[in-house]
């Protein structure tokens, strides 16, 4: 049921696809598990020992608690929505619990490590040798600022639209961040002038993307690959 899906999918377009593929995954993994395993034909068949065994089977595969509850909470969510459609479901389904996940540290970059990616991007735009390098280096440098300096997401980053900057108000629009709301974000200098750079080198386009690679917006893996080999060369 696509409603049901769309609800519980944020609806940014560099996500939809990604989000949808991991749902389906998820939720498909257990029940390929249950049928496979033992053979269940209806709600009724349904045990707690099964989700017990699951939850074995994950654990013993590698997969963190946090993975399995993603899992459980995929579950939950389909036997509400089953309800909600005048389907009996046994109350036994829902008191199925998640995992204790573990207390997670924060994780950050320290201003030693900030500053090698910065002078990494800054160096490689000096050295590009040609337009096609000096372009892609831009791009780089801007996204990369655009995440450090002005805190956007790298979806937000992807999304951006020519007609959501305001470079001499020295701020942005994201349109439908996270909870699907604007908002406006307040640039640097430094942002400005790395936007400024960028720009004229952007070329053109089917689409009014801020940021382009090879006359395409961005793909999702872009930003993240791009930053990966940042990171390994400093």
């Amino acid at each position: 049921d696509l409603t049901f899906i769309g609800n519980r999918l944020p609806d940014r377009e560099a996500r939809v696809e990604e989000n949808i593929r991991r749902f389906w995954s998820g939720h498909l993994r257990l029940w390929r598990f249950l049928c496979s395993r033992f053979a269940i034909l209806e709600l009724a068949d349904l045990r707690r020992a099964h989700f017990m065994a699951y939850i074995d089977f994950r654990l013993a595969a590698g997969a963190a608690p946090r993975g399995v509850n993603g899992d459980l909470r995929s579950f939950h969510g389909f036997m509400a929505f089953l309800q909600e459609q005048g389907l009996p479901v046994p109350q036994a389904l829902f008191r199925i619990r998640c995992l204790k996940e573990p207390d997670s540290l924060p994780k950050f970059l320290t201003d030693s490590q900030v500053r090698s990616l910065r002078d990494d991007f800054e160096q490689r735009v000096d050295l590009a040798d040609n337009s096609a390098r000096l372009r892609d280096a831009l791009l780089d440098r801007a996204c990369f600022y655009l995440l450090w300096q002005s805190g956007l997401r790298r979806g937000e980053v992807e999304d951006l639209r020519l007609e959501d900057l305001d470079l001499e108000g020295c701020r942005l629009s994201v349109r439908r961040g996270k909870g699907l709301l604007d908002r406006t974000v307040y640039l640097t200098g430094s942002v400005v002038r790395v936007l400024r750079a960028y720009l004229p080198m952007r070329g053109t386009g089917p689409t009014d993307h801020v940021f382009l690679y090879r006359n395409q917006a961005l793909s999702k893996d872009l930003i993240h690959g791009r930053l990966k080999s940042c990171g390994l060369r400093v």
